[in-house]
């Protein structure tokens, strides 16, 4: 059995399937057409073999992975120039995978592991992008004016190990930045934050610390580079202020950047300390910073917590540069605010639980995505406020606000597959849809995207018990959520105590809620059910009566239907619980 090593690309039509359902012939013609005219005269001017056709996919070998990657970003941009003349009826667009490993050759075929890995790869990537390993990416930076954005370590199917992967940035203007994401427009001057990390400085006096000094950096710029609301400056750009004594100041100019990440460590002994700190990068003062000390032994541990105590600090919707943000955009008149600015303004907003404050979220998210509409993450986010309306029952037609769900969701994936915000959203209407293995393989995709995002664990954490009926799942990941972002908000506690609920405790579900935002009228209808269940009417009943005058039109029952609530043992004791509160 031969074996060697070999570059490995797999492309994969997106929707081949839907296509197929539509047109068939018409569709398969379009493939043979793209593999002819695109493909193969890409791939022979870089020296690759195709395979084969699988389907609606394409394996290709090369020997080197120079050759594959500019073979996939030329047949990419070919791609992109052809769909813009094109009808989108006849459009075909692409993912691919590309891998560098061994390869096993039987015959014309190849197979093992290089190739498995290749085809998880080009799932991962967006559609007309390009997902590569760590491995064959390794091999290729510096070599092309091409850019990349980390997308984590990722589990795969069948492979033994986590395998970390980076999405291709095929544009030359974004290769500086490795967080470059849909939307925002650059004549837009509302714009989510650039932020620099500078390379950490060892203090210790043993130079063999000044490895995983580099390690700790890179893994920062990694994880901050998977938040669609950041940009974030390239590692190997930021390699150049190692050992140079740069200012904040020169450094943002010369960066454009907005903020500076800034590091040390110090070994102590048998211990190990990092301090971290927050700088604006125009003024120099220092706007956030922690200190994190473990034992010699657990430097690897340490590593991992001190990156997901950073970035879930600094990063998400209510981490500390999103709040940075609104100060600035509160200080702006009204006609001046951009994209950015509605988008922070409407994304707070939308954690308030009265008329008026649902009614200008959703108003200032729309304005979002009127003045940017290629914003994903504004048209997430408005998408999530169109439903938390659906099923607290804020306005009177459920049904529109679910369609306006739908329709902001789904723009935002076509515009950002990657978001794992969106993925999660895309799988609770999987589940609205009766779909529950679907919803389950969006959560996974999220969780996959995202597995130190304490944001999207938390929101994860009550669909896996009230849809998927793995309450003990969510309560584990809820918890997760609260010890990588100490300064959590208050909802983080509203979906611990719905995994809780589910898992028939009811106590501590009641402790969460007494955290959770107080005038929610899910947080209510929780409090109500758990009081019930564990016999106590009085109370229950109270609040059940505050329900019915506050929130008049909030129904159990609505709830139920378009959360949507698809877990028998949940939907049993919500029923027995509301029964016994006299909300049926």
């Amino acid at each position: 059995m031969e074996r060697h090593l070999a570059a490995v690309l797999i492309a994969d039509v997106v929707g081949y399937g839907r296509l197929s359902q539509t047109d068939k012939e018409g569709t398969r013609a379009l493939f043979r057409t793209d593999l002819n005219e695109v493909f193969e005269p890409r791939i022979a001017a870089h020296h690759g073999r195709l395979v084969k056709t699988m389907g609606d996919g394409i394996l290709v070998e090369f020997h080197s992975v120079v050759d594959a990657l500019r073979c996939a970003v030329e047949i990419q941009q070919q791609k992109a120039e052809v769909n813009v003349l094109t009808q989108p009826e006849r459009r075909l667009d692409f993912r691919i995978g590309i891998n560098l490993g061994d390869v096993i050759v039987e015959g014309d075929d190849i197979h093992g592991d290089a190739v498995n890995i290749a085809d998880r790869l080009q799932v991962l990537a967006e559609p007309g992008g390009i997902a590569i390993s760590a491995t064959a990416c390794d091999h290729v930076k510096g070599k092309l004016p091409i850019g990349f954005a980390s997308l984590g370590e990722q589990k795969m199917k069948s492979i033994a190990e986590p395998v970390r992967v980076y999405r291709v940035l095929i544009d030359p203007a974004t290769a500086k930045i490795v967080g470059a994401k849909p939307g925002l427009s650059a004549g837009d001057d509302s714009k989510p934050p650039v932020i620099a990390v500078l390379p950490f400085e060892n203090l210790s006096a043993d130079d063999g610390w000044t490895r995983l000094v580099d390690g700790l950096s890179a893994d920062m710029i990694g994880d901050l580079a998977r938040y669609p609301d950041l940009a974030v400056i390239s590692r190997q750009t930021m390699q150049s202020y190692r050992g140079r004594a740069s200012d904040s100041r020169s450094v943002g100019l010369e960066q454009n950047a907005d903020y500076l990440l800034e590091g040390t460590l110090q070994a102590i002994g048998q211990r190990v300390r990092v301090a971290v700190q927050l700088v604006d990068a125009l003024t120099g003062a220092n706007l956030w910073s922690a200190r994190f000390e473990e034992s010699i032994d657990d430097f690897f541990v340490m590593q991992d917590s001190v990156t997901q105590n950073v970035i879930n600090a600094l990063a998400g919707t209510f981490g500390k540069l999103a709040n940075l943000g609104r100060e600035v955009a509160r200080r702006k008149p009204p006609s001046s605010l951009g994209a950015y600015d509605c988008y922070l303004l409407g994304a707070e907003l939308h954690d308030r639980f009265t008329t008026d404050a649902r009614a200008e979220a959703i108003r200032m998210l729309s304005r979002a995505v009127e003045l940017d509409p290629g914003f994903a993450r504004a048209w997430m986010t408005l998408g999530l406020a169109h439903t938390v309306d659906a099923f607290n029952a804020f306005t009177p037609d459920s049904a529109a606000s679910v369609g306006r769900w739908r329709e902001c969701v789904e723009k935002a994936l076509a515009l950002d597959p990657t978001d794992p915000m969106t993925r999660l959203y895309m799988g609770a209407l999987r589940a609205f849809d009766g779909d529950i293995s679907g919803a389950a393989e969006e959560y996974d995709r999220a969780l996959a995207l995202a597995p130190n995002d304490a944001d999207v664990l938390s929101m994860l954490a009550s669909s896996r018990a009230l849809v998927c009926g793995n309450p003990e799942e969510g309560c584990a990941l809820a918890e997760r959520a609260l010890r990588l972002n100490p300064q959590a908000p208050s909802w983080y506690y509203a979906q611990l105590a719905r995994a809780r609920f589910v898992a028939g405790r009811y106590a501590d579900s009641l402790s969460s809620l007494r955290k959770s935002p107080p005038d929610s009228p899910v947080t209510l209808m929780f409090r109500v059910l758990c009081n019930a269940l564990l016999e106590e009417p009085a109370q229950a009943q109270s609040i059940a009566r505050r329900i019915a005058v506050e929130f008049p039109r909030f129904t159990v029952e609505n709830f139920i239907r378009t959360y949507p609530v698809s877990n028998p043992p949940a939907l049993v004791a919500i029923k027995e619980g509301a029964r016994r509160a006299g909300m049926v």
